[in-house]
């Protein structure tokens, strides 16, 4: 188990005919908790940030190098406080240009696999009353569950579960709860039909 703790840091992922070499360049002047237990493969420059901690589990993978907008993007994991919590399962693998910020905690199970342009947000990052405006809004929580495949530009925000084997179209923004193996989508999110029902 590889466990290093800095406050920022960078992955780089170089392939040099087939092999890939990971580099971890920690910006010492922020010093973080990150707990990886097998170092991820990188297809797009992945970021780790903010003062909290994050976990990644075994066999991850950020960015794929065929996915499209590889280039100039990124993955930024943020556990933006002190008491932040990003906690990743074993093999999840994402997509391009994910950005996963946690002011409270988000969890993600094993084998979720996360589509291109997601965002999870587990606050508000503004107050919704006028006068609160320059604050933090209502901080919350964020639960995937195991062997969810979430799909390209969807956003899932404070408060939401999602139930294993679950499925977010295209597009979705996802605020609530979801049981297991059921298809989400549309804006607000519902149910759209359970996975094995016919239409």
């Amino acid at each position: 188990m590889y466990n290093s703790f800095f406050k920022r840091a960078y992955f780089l992922c170089i392939r040099v005919k087939g092999l890939v070499f990971y580099f971890i360049f920690p910006n010492i002047f922020r010093l973080s908790k990150i707990q990886v237990r097998k170092l991820p493969k990188c297809e797009q420059k992945t970021k780790i940030t903010g003062q909290g901690k994050v976990v990644i589990g075994e066999n991850c993978s950020f960015g794929y190098k065929l996915g499209g907008f590889h280039r100039k993007g990124s993955v930024e994991l943020q556990a933006r406080y002190k008491n932040s919590i990003i906690q990743l399962g074993n093999k999840i693998a994402t997509n391009n240009n994910i950005f996963i910020c946690a002011a409270n905690l988000i969890s993600i199970g094993d084998r979720t696999l996360i589509g291109q342009n997601v965002t999870l947000m587990d606050f508000e990052a503004h107050g919704i009353n006028p006068d609160e405006r320059w604050k933090v809004g209502e901080i919350g929580k964020i639960i995937i569950e195991e062997n969810v495949w979430i799909g390209n530009n969807v956003i899932i925000l404070k408060n939401s579960k999602i139930g294993k084997n679950s499925i977010v179209a295209a597009g979705a923004i996802v605020n609530g709860e979801f049981p297991d193996d059921v298809i989400i989508g549309g804006v607000p999110a519902r149910i759209i039909k359970k996975i094995g029902s016919v239409i």
